[in-house]
């Protein structure tokens, strides 16, 4: 299991994911009136003064998905078929958190930055991305090794 090298891209995967997860994603600036810098994480608007007005709790719950689908997908290796089917669904959560993000800069009234973090879930994707075309280089050699000669 350890050996495969889809094992390894999936582990990168979860490492990147979790680093996302407790990273700041972007900076509202004082500019807009709040007289400090408010880092938004994944699961609030972390600031001194506990001001929560937006809903950012579904970039955390698109970022677990990831991660528990990503550790999930290191231990289906006997089961490659589905083992690529939640590779894929981690990645259309990872595409789903940036539209998310997305969302929430355009509905924003605050002057926002992106932060270092927020590359992390697209690191992810590829990760996850090359775990599937390495899981399906695996499906394809025990097909080959299986047809008559």
């Amino acid at each position: 299991m350890w050996q495969r090298k889809q094992t390894i891209f999936l582990i990168c995967s979860i490492i990147a994911i979790a680093i996302c997860l407790f990273e700041p994603v972007a900076v509202a600036n004082a500019s807009a009136g709040l007289g400090e810098e408010h880092l938004l994480m994944n699961l609030g608007l972390q600031n001194s003064g506990n001001i929560d007005f937006m809903p950012v709790w579904p970039l955390f719950v698109l970022a677990t998905v990831v991660g528990v689908l990503s550790t999930i997908g290191i231990f289906l290796f006997h089961s490659r078929k589905l083992q690529m089917k939640v590779c894929t669904y981690a990645m259309i959560a990872d595409i789903l958190w940036y539209v998310y993000y997305i969302i929430l800069f355009v509905q924003s009234e605050l002057e926002m930055n992106i932060r270092f973090a927020a590359c992390l879930p697209l690191v992810s994707c590829i990760f996850l991305w090359l775990a599937k075309k390495g899981i399906k280089a695996d499906d394809d050699l025990v097909k080959s090794m299986d047809r008559i000669r």
